[in-house]
């Protein structure tokens, strides 16, 4: 059964493993993390496409070339990697852009598109997290607690579409990510 649904699913069963691996070294704050990251953003970048889901499909276009930068960006600072606080400010500031890019985006998407599913929410979602892969780069903790929120939503959007191994996956995210901010709240208090 197992094989079956990975024989049938190829491009989500793919995406899975890389991108289990991207937040693995991630926590590890190891530069391997932007690789897997970016194969794990192309492989879902297609299964996207066939779903429907716009949104996620463009957000994985901004993790390849985000990956890029985080990739330059740690291994520039890998001798020196700290973690940092941000400040409240720009949490509300990101927060405010997230939520305003959703309601852009998500119109556009309702009104231009034939097939699109769950166009505000999933909008929402892509720009939460390209506010919260832009708190990664720069080593924000709070990224972490940005992606357990974001990730419990995923979930609930990719079961309504019967994607069960990506609800699964990003179900192992949010425990990742709860791993993660402790792992970087040692490295803050280093």
């Amino acid at each position: 059964m197992i094989i079956q649904w990975i024989q049938n699913n190829i491009w989500e069963f793919s995406g899975i493993i890389c991108s289990l691996l991207g937040v693995y070294f991630s926590i590890k704050q190891q530069l391997a993390a932007w690789i897997w990251n970016i194969l794990g953003s192309i492989l879902f970048g297609i299964l996207f496409y066939h779903q429907g889901l716009y949104s996620d499909m463009e957000l994985q276009g901004f993790f390849i070339v985000m990956g890029i930068y985080g990739f330059y960006q740690w291994k520039k600072e890998d001798s020196h990697w700290k973690a940092e606080r941000s400040s409240k400010q720009l949490l509300m500031l990101g927060i405010t852009l997230a939520i305003s890019y959703g309601l852009v985006v998500g119109f556009l998407h309702s009104r231009l598109t034939n097939w699109v599913s769950f166009a505000y929410l999933d909008a929402t979602l892509t720009g939460l997290s390209i506010f919260g892969t832009w708190l990664a780069i720069n080593k924000k903790i709070e990224n972490w607690i940005l992606w357990i929120f974001i990730d419990i939503i995923y979930v609930l959007m990719y079961v309504q579409k019967a994607l069960w191994g990506t609800s699964l996956l990003y179900i192992l995210f949010i425990f990742l990510a709860i791993r993660g901010l402790s792992q970087w709240k040692k490295s803050l208090r280093s």
